[in-house]
């Protein structure tokens, strides 16, 4: 690798934090909603309303830009989706600099049914177009606890009874986030522009994915999951974990019917 810095957006996230300490020999620059401190890693203070130009100065070299930020929000600014008009000026900065984009977009971008996924793919479209770029797609990502998985086991462990979302019979794909965070770290040396989807393991059933033997399985309504998600919400709660866009996730997670490159091929 050339002399340089590689920028992680949404450094201070789930996968941002894996990322930056799997990065961390090489000093990569730190972007972040707020500024803090993680680990004795500081952060950037950076919002896609305002850009990247303004917080990096002209004379350092940029070697790569990996992008994880995503504004949930998706409000608009000058009739365009945050998300988009971040993902455009990430493009401009990076042709200015001749630097990699590497895009983590999401399955979701697949079918695109729901917003996220079809903001995934507009960007996806977006950054396609920039011949130096990278989109690495992942469906759910999980931590070496099982993730969203292995907190409702862990919840519902020692309960007789254990509720799932409707009939439970979704098919599932996950990565494990170290397994993630090593290909973007990987991905930096990939010389070719690429479209490349990310999971270890899939399709396998949403059920099969919980430890519900012996256990009386209590099938929740959809409608009713999602009235009782939206409440914290109402009060101003904010769910780390549980919310109707990651229940979206869950419950449309798209087949791969089709020819890809995964990221084991690499």
């Amino acid at each position: 690798m050339e002399d340089g810095f590689d920028i992680i957006t949404g450094a201070d996230g789930f996968i941002g934090k894996e990322l930056s300490e799997e990065l961390s020999k090489s000093n990569p620059i730190l972007l972040s909603r707020t500024k803090k401190y993680y680990k004795n890693a500081s952060y950037v203070q950076y919002d896609m309303e305002t850009g990247l130009n303004s917080l990096i100065n002209s004379d350092i070299k940029i070697n790569n830009v990996i992008h994880l930020a995503h504004d949930f929000s998706n409000k608009y600014l000058d009739n365009k989706n945050i998300n988009i008009k971040g993902i455009e000026d990430l493009i401009n900065f990076c042709k200015i600099k001749k630097s990699k984009l590497i895009y983590i977009s999401s399955f979701m971008a697949i079918s695109a049914k729901t917003i996220y996924g079809k903001t995934k793919l507009e960007c996806e479209e977006l950054v396609n177009e920039y011949s130096k770029s990278i989109i690495i797609r992942p469906p759910v990502v999980v931590d070496n606890k099982g993730g969203v998985f292995g907190r409702l086991n862990q919840i519902f462990r020692y309960s007789h009874l254990f509720p799932i979302p409707g009939n439970g019979d979704y098919p599932m794909y996950y990565v494990k986030v170290k397994n993630l965070v090593r290909f973007i770290n990987k991905s930096r040396s990939i010389q070719n522009k690429e479209l490349i989807h990310c999971y270890d393991s899939g399709p396998v059933n949403f059920k099969d994915l919980l430890n519900i033997e012996n256990k009386v399985i209590i099938k929740l309504p959809i409608k009713l999951l999602r009235i009782i998600l939206v409440i914290p919400k109402i009060f101003g709660i904010k769910l780390k974990s549980l919310s109707n866009d990651g229940l979206s996730t869950l419950l449309a997670m798209p087949l791969i019917n089709f020819e890809h490159k995964k990221y084991t091929d690499y």
